[in-house]
């Protein structure tokens, strides 16, 4: 299966986050922007030349993510903030040790 593009992650974005939080149109362009580059940086690690493609290193991806969710909390309020951190877990695609299907 083919994974979704970066405009199709964004929309989910917008619906998974932006729309349960309320957020206005200012706070939804900030946050996506904040998505866009989380986008962006990650596919620049995913190794497309094998198939599968391999996933990077945990570290690298929760380090992308810390930057990201800093650039999110200077645009919500605390109470948004603190809700936005559990949806974006919720959405986060399960992996084999989240009991997620093994990539083998």
């Amino acid at each position: 299966m083919k994974p979704p593009s970066k405009n199709e992650r964004i929309k989910m974005v917008k619906e998974r986050i932006c729309q349960p939080l309320n957020l206005d149109k200012l706070q939804t362009e900030k946050v996506t922007s904040a998505f866009n580059d989380f986008f962006v940086e990650m596919d620049k690690l995913v190794d497309r030349s094998v198939k599968p493609p391999v996933r990077p290193e945990k570290s690298k991806v929760d380090s992308l993510a810390k930057i990201r969710d800093e650039k999110v909390k200077h645009i919500m309020q605390e109470s948004q903030f603190t809700k936005y951190l559990e949806l974006e877990l919720a959405g986060r695609p399960k992996g084999p040790e989240d009991g997620g299907p093994h990539p083998n």
